[in-house]
C-alpha cells in the first residue's frame, strides 16, 4: 500500500508541475492576446504583425504540454488561450488582409475559434465607433457588417456541445452589442444628413441674399 501511494503522489507531482507550466504559458498567449488588440486599436498595424509573430513560440509550446498528459488535452485553461488567440489573430488579419482565417490556417481548436470570433465583436465594435467619431461612415459600415455576419452564421449552428461550451451566451452578447453598434450609427448617419441639410439650406439662403 505505501508503494502504490508513493507511486500516486510522485505522478500527481508530476502532474502538478506540468498543469504550472501550462498556467505560465497560458499567461503568456493570453497577455499577449491583449498587447496585439492594443496595437490594433492604437494603429500601430506592423507592430501589432511583429508582436503575433510570438505566438508561434508559444502555441509550439502548448501543444507539447498539452499532449504529456490526456487530462490536460481538453481542458478549459488551454481553451481560454486558444480563444484569446483566436480573436486577436483573427482581428489582426481582418483589418490587414480584409479576410477572415479559418481554424485550420490559426492551427486552432474549431469551438475556442468560434468563441474567440464572437468575443471579436466587442473589439470591431471599439473600431466602428472610433470611425463614426473620425467621420469614416464607409469604414464603419464595413465594420458592422461583419459583425452581422458573424452573429447570423453564429445563429445557424446547433450543436449541444459548441452550447455547453458557452456559445450561446458568447452569441447573445454579440448580438447586443451588435445592435447597440447599428443604432449608434444609424443616429451618427442620421445627424450626419441633417447637418448636411442645413448646410445646403444655409448655403441656398446666401445665393439669394446676395442675388
Amino acid at each position: 500500500m505505501v508503494e502504490i501511494f508513493l507511486k500516486f503522489e510522485s505522478i500527481l507531482s508530476e502532474k502538478d508541475s506540468v498543469r504550472d507550466s501550462i498556467q505560465e504559458n497560458v499567461k503568456g498567449i493570453i497577455r499577449l492576446s491583449k498587447t496585439v488588440i492594443g496595437l490594433i486599436h492604437r494603429g500601430l498595424l506592423e507592430k501589432a504583425k511583429l508582436a503575433a509573430d510570438q505566438f508561434s513560440d508559444l502555441l509550439e509550446t502548448l501543444e507539447k504540454l498539452r499532449s504529456l498528459h490526456e487530462e490536460f488535452y481538453f481542458s478549459n485553461l488551454i481553451a481560454d488561450a486558444y480563444q484569446e488567440y483566436c480573436e486577436a489573430k483573427v482581428l489582426l488579419t481582418y483589418i490587414c488582409e480584409n479576410r477572415i482565417p479559418g481554424w485550420e490556417e490559426l492551427r486552432a481548436p474549431p469551438v475556442p475559434y468560434l468563441l474567440g470570433l464572437l468575443d471579436m465583436v466587442g473589439e470591431l465594435r471599439r473600431l466602428t465607433l472610433e470611425c463614426i467619431r473620425r467621420g469614416d461612415i464607409n469604414m464603419a459600415e464595413r465594420f458592422l457588417k461583419i459583425m452581422d455576419d458573424i452573429c447570423y452564421e453564429s445563429m445557424k449552428i446547433d450543436s449541444p456541445y459548441a452550447s455547453s461550451a458557452g456559445l450561446r451566451r458568447k452569441l447573445d452578447i454579440a448580438r447586443r452589442i451588435t445592435e447597440t453598434t447599428r443604432g449608434d450609427l444609424v443616429f451618427e448617419i442620421r445627424r450626419s444628413k441633417l447637418e448636411q441639410a442645413l448646410r445646403n439650406l444655409e448655403e441656398t439662403i446666401r445665393k439669394r441674399e446676395a442675388s
